[in-house]
């Protein structure tokens, strides 16, 4: 990536706060730093491509704690867990919450920057998935009820005969529909109208 790269460090302990900022601005990271949860909810810092590197065990709101409120506000950035205090329940529970991953203390500075860096190029991918998959369920409101009736027929493949069996229409006004979709959807082919179908989960 050749965004600039941030990363959120919240932790209670302050050398422990001075030594990962040093480490990931020598690694050409912004860095912001919060000694507790509540101080982080409170800032809510926003930058397009970061992470949130979290401790566990912090006076006041834990990291876990931390966990469920960022879920009930759909935070949008992954969250790695850096702790000495792991084990398989908290682990699971972390992951459960929706933390990327939890490293345990001490670990390697290489390390520790390499998986602040996969969570933010996934996070990224998964962003844009997120957006093309709105974008697509947008697209099909656009559709009339006869129209999504026809959709999923024709993203399956169907013949305008076989649509017209299921639906009672003739051949002609499936065909009809069929160019009425496409042009709504500003799509070329079925092929690209079942990759929409795809995305938006259509089916579901």
């Amino acid at each position: 990536m050749n965004e600039e790269l941030a990363v959120y460090l919240v932790d209670d302990d302050d050398a422990v706060r001075a030594t990962l900022t040093n480490v990931f601005k020598s690694a050409g990271f912004e860095v912001l730093s919060y000694p507790s949860s509540q101080d982080f909810l409170n800032a809510m810092p926003y930058r397009e491509h970061a992470a949130l590197l979290l401790d566990l065990r912090m006076p006041g709101m834990s990291g876990l704690e931390l966990l469920k409120q960022l879920q009930k506000i759909d935070f949008l950035h992954p969250v790695i867990i850096y702790t000495g205090y792991a084990d398989v329940a908290v682990t699971v529970e972390a992951l459960t919450k929706g933390a990327f991953t939890l490293i345990e203390k001490p670990t390697s500075n290489e390390l520790l920057i390499q998986k602040v860096k996969e969570a933010i190029d996934m996070s990224g991918i998964a962003r844009i998935q997120r957006g093309k998959r709105r974008a697509a369920v947008e697209a099909l409101e656009l559709l009339t009820p006869r129209e999504r009736q026809m959709v999923e027929l024709l993203a399956e493949g169907e013949s305008a005969k076989v649509i017209g069996e299921k639906l009672h229409l003739s051949p002609r006004t499936v065909e009809t529909h069929r160019m009425n979709i496409l042009r709504k959807l500003q799509v070329k082919s079925v092929a690209q109208l079942a990759q929409i179908v795809l995305l938006a989960d259509f089916s579901d």
